[in-house]
C-alpha cells in the first residue's frame, strides 16, 4: 500500500515538475508572437496548463504526502527527527502561500482579460495583460526551483 502511494506521490510530483519546461517553450512563443491574436491564445494556453497541473499536481502531492507521513509515522514539520522531510513541508507551504497570495490572483484576472481581448480581434496583449503575464512569470520559476529542491530533498531523503 505504501509503494502505491509513493508511486502517486511521484506522479503528482512529475505534473509540477513538467510546468518548468513546458513553461518556458511556451515562453518562447509567445515572444515570437508579440503583437498577434497567437500570443494572446498561447498567454491562454499556458494560464490554463499551468493552472491544471498546478492544481491537480498540487492537490495529490498534499494528499498522498499527508497520506505518507501518516502510513509511514512520520511527524509533520519534525525537524530533530527527520529534517528532509521538515524541509520538503516548509518549502511546500512557501509554495502553497507564493501560489495563492500572487499566481492564482493574477491569473484569475489575466482569464478574462485575454478573452475579451480575443473577442476584441485587436491585436495582441494589452499592458495590463502583460502586467499580470510578468507577475505570474517572476514567481513561477521560484516556485519551480522551489519544487526542484524538494524533489532533491525526498530523493536523498535522511542524506540531509
Amino acid at each position: 500500500m505504501i509503494n502505491l502511494f509513493r508511486i502517486f506521490h511521484i506522479f503528482f510530483a512529475s505534473m509540477l515538475l513538467a510546468l518548468l519546461p513546458v513553461s518556458l517553450l511556451l515562453l518562447k512563443r509567445v515572444k515570437q508572437t508579440a503583437g498577434t491574436p497567437a500570443q494572446l491564445i498561447i498567454m491562454g494556453n499556458m494560464n490554463l496548463i499551468g493552472g491544471t497541473l498546478g492544481l491537480i499536481g498540487g492537490l495529490g502531492m498534499l494528499i498522498t504526502g499527508g497520506i505518507l507521513v501518516w502510513l509511514e509515522s512520520y511527524k509533520w514539520f519534525n525537524f530533530s527527527e527527520f529534517p528532509w522531510l521538515a524541509w520538503k513541508q516548509t518549502i511546500y507551504v512557501v509554495i502553497l502561500i507564493i501560489n495563492f497570495s500572487v499566481v492564482v490572483p493574477a491569473s484569475k484576472k489575466l482569464r478574462p482579460l485575454i478573452e475579451q481581448q480575443l473577442a476584441s480581434g485587436t491585436g495582441g496583449a494589452t499592458p495590463e495583460i502583460r502586467s499580470l503575464a510578468q507577475r505570474i512569470g517572476k514567481f513561477a520559476p521560484i516556485m519551480n526551483i522551489l519544487a526542484i529542491v524538494n524533489l532533491v530533498l525526498g530523493a536523498s531523503k535522511g542524506i540531509f
